[in-house]
Order: C-alpha cells, then sequence, then structure tokens
C-alpha cells in the first residue's frame, strides 16, 4: 500500500478495529502489554501462553487465550490455520515467545542449548513458514521480537544471543524471499526491560547501577515502552519498511 502525503497524517493510525493478530509468549512482560494494547486499538487478539492460569486472564481481558509450546512442530501451524478458518487473515503476527538463561558458556548443558534454540529461533521460524503458507496469497506483516543482545552480545547470554541474533538475520532474509508475496517482515530489539527474564538485574544493585551508567536516558525500560513501536509496525505507517530491526533501548547501543 503506498499513502499520498495528503492521506498519512488523516489515516494513518493505531485503530486497528477487527483486525486479527497473533502474538505468541504473551503471558507476561512484552507480550502481555503488547497483547493488551492491540485489544485497546480494537483488534481481535489471539494470544498463546504455556500456562492454563495465564490463559484464564487473557479471556477474562477480552483476549483470545491458547495454549501453545511453540516447540511443538505443528501446534503453531494448527493454531495459524484454525484462526485464519475463523477470520478469514491474521493482519500480522508477532513471535515474542522466548526464554532466558544466565548460564556460563561453559557449563552449557546440551539439553538446555536445544530447548533454546527451539523455542527461541526455530519456533519463531515455524511460525513465519506457516503463516506465509496459509497467507502467501493475500500478504501479511511479521514482527519478531528479538533483543539487543542478538546485536551486540553479553556476559552470561551465549546462547541467548545467538539465538537472538539468528532471529535478526532470519527477519532480514525473510523480509528480502516473501517481499513480492506482500509480506513485511520487521524485527524489535528491545533493551534491558524490567520483566521476568531480568530478575537477576533487578536484584542486584550493583548491576543496576553499572548498566544505567550505559543508558542514556537513565532507566530500564518497561513493558509498555515497547508497545508503541510494535503498533508502527503493524500500522499502515510503516508500509515502506522491511528487513529492519527497531532498536527500543533508552539508547544504550548508541553508546
Amino acid at each position: 500500500m503506498i499513502l499520498q502525503l495528503s492521506t498519512i497524517v488523516s489515516q494513518v493510525s493505531y485503530n486497528f478495529k477487527d483486525q486479527v493478530i497473533l502474538i505468541t509468549g504473551a503471558s507476561r512482560g512484552i507480550g502481555r502489554a503488547v497483547a493488551e494494547a492491540f485489544r485497546d486499538s480494537g483488534a481481535v487478539v489471539y494470544a498463546t501462553g504455556t500456562r492454563p492460569e495465564s490463559i484464564e486472564w487473557m479471556k477474562s481481558a477480552g483476549i483470545h487465550g491458547r495454549i501453545l509450546d511453540v516447540t511443538s512442530q505443528d501446534d503453531g501451524a494448527k493454531l495459524v490455520q484454525q484462526i485464519i478458518q475463523d477470520h478469514g487473515q491474521i493482519h500480522c503476527l508477532i513471535n515474542n515467545a522466548g526464554i532466558s538463561s544466565t548460564t556460563p558458556a561453559s557449563a552449557f548443558k546440551e539439553e538446555e542449548m536445544q530447548r533454546m534454540i527451539e523455542t527461541n529461533f526455530k519456533g519463531a521460524m515455524r511460525l513465519c513458514q506457516a503463516y506465509y503458507k496459509a497467507q502467501r496469497r493475500q500478504g501479511g506483516i511479521i514482527i519478531n521480537v528479538s533483543s539487543v543482545i542478538g546485536m551486540v552480545g553479553a556476559v552470561l547470554a551465549s546462547v541467548y544471543s545467538g539465538t537472538k541474533g539468528a532471529l535478526i538475520q532470519l527477519t532480514k532474509s525473510l523480509a528480502i524471499e516473501w517481499a513480492g508475496a506482500g509480506f513485511r517482515v520487521n524485527a524489535l530489539c528491545p533493551g534491558f526491560v524490567e520483566t521476568e527474564m531480568t530478575t537477576h538485574l533487578q536484584k542486584s544493585d550493583k548491576l543496576r547501577t553499572k548498566l544505567l551508567e550505559n543508558i542514556p536516558l537513565k532507566r530500564i525500560g518497561k513493558p509498555n515502552d515497547m508497545v508503541g513501536a510494535v503498533l508502527f509496525l503493524a500500522s499502515d505507517a510503516s508500509t515502506y519498511i522491511t528487513g529492519q530491526c527497531l532498536v527500543v533501548d533508552g539508547g544504550l547501543t548508541s553508546m
């Protein structure tokens, strides 16, 4: 879609009324904030989690909650097909499901390594494939939630940073390969955000102080800080943006 200059201000908005959004890993943190934002913008939101209790709050909040283990080779594709069968299409797929670890690189066990690769990278890839196959004739929007750690690396994040870096490169490659079918594929790269994944930072005053020294805005991000970027990438305001990694990190990677 190419927008005329005169219509950009009047028509581009974050109104997703009746548009269908699928977001994985939405039981808490960034995923939950994004799911609630799309709901508040009028979207029909399908959000996944791995625990029954997380699905209950989704349903009570007007969100279609679904149990999904993204490491399953078939369950993600089945969910995509069911949603499209019920609604005709999915406006935007957001791959947010992920796990982290602070295990030292030399101590990583094969099982833990494989679980992280399956969740953070292969799970996203499978959902991208399912979404593309189901909508190759009408196009779509994919947002992969990566991390600045996938760009710069960090201590005690060897495998995590590897999977997030791979997700960035996957995003760029899919953007090129699927552009002709009408797909836009971008990544969100959050900096340090106050979620369950960063509890080790929140518990250590020393680590927190050191981190803040390298963030120009002098604060650790909140899940809601990521919402605007995701809404933008899913909206008509970004119709000429694909293959990009939108960094939202308070200036961390500028240092």
